[in-house]
């Protein structure tokens, strides 16, 4: 007998059955108690980046345009369902926070050990710290910055959350596997509710996005595509 599959279908209804238990039911959303979380929509996930960042570094880049094509598909798929939730939420009131990973300094030397080990070197007025177009913040709406993955360790937003008076959030944006699940994950250990919008967020492969939503769906949030949510959010 294969114990291996055995134990994998084993954790399977383990965790089915614990998400029974902790998010049965759609997150209730309204405009008293919900806000809109969009973590990283910025330039440094796009084509565009990886293009000027391998050009800077002398890399050819025309063998790799077919994998950056790919990667542009996916990534314009996410930011098209983030920009319709973002402007939905704005129409039925649910005030959206913009987190970006931007440091403080102009020579971006308060950047975190992580993100400065990994060469993420992002400050203020470069490219990779500007927002996507479909994820622009208007005029008076609250933008945070960090210099790390998690929101929760990296801004305020936690007293921020608290001070808006806001108990559930929506959570969008980039990477699935990085920023965007370990926010989640503390938020919910914050003792928020959490919706997550499995196809408004993204990671740099479809197979880290779809890993990463295996660790965190109907556990640390409830999880949604963006067709449902505007549905519901059409109600309000």
């Amino acid at each position: 007998m294969d114990y291996n599959k055995a134990l994998n279908e084993f954790t399977a209804q383990y965790y089915q059955q614990l998400a029974s238990g902790v998010y049965n039911k759609p997150m209730e959303v309204g405009a008293e108690d919900t806000a809109l979380v969009i973590i990283d929509a910025q330039k440094c996930v796009t084509k565009e980046y990886f293009v000027e960042g391998y050009k800077a570094m002398g890399v050819e880049v025309e063998p790799l345009l077919p994998v950056l094509n790919q990667l542009e598909e996916n990534t314009d798929k996410s930011l098209k369902n983030i920009e319709k939730i973002l402007l939905k939420c704005r129409e039925k009131g649910i005030r959206p926070i913009h987190v970006r990973i931007q440091s403080l300094l102009p020579d971006a030397g308060d950047t975190g050990r992580l993100h400065a080990s990994a060469g993420m070197f992002y400050p203020p007025g470069g490219l990779a710290s500007q927002f996507c177009d479909e994820a622009k913040p208007l005029e008076g709406e609250i933008i945070l910055n960090k210099t790390c993955s998690g929101i929760c360790v990296g801004t305020p937003i936690a007293r921020i959350l608290r001070n808006l008076h806001i108990k559930k959030t929506i959570v969008v944006g980039f990477y699935t596997d990085q920023c965007v699940s370990t926010s989640i994950r503390d938020l919910s250990d914050l003792g928020y509710e959490v919706d997550m919008i499995e196809d408004a967020m993204n990671a740099m492969s479809q197979e880290r996005h779809d890993r990463a939503l295996q660790g965190i769906k109907f556990i640390y949030a409830n999880c949604e595509n963006t067709e449902s949510l505007l549905a519901r959010l059409e109600t309000l």
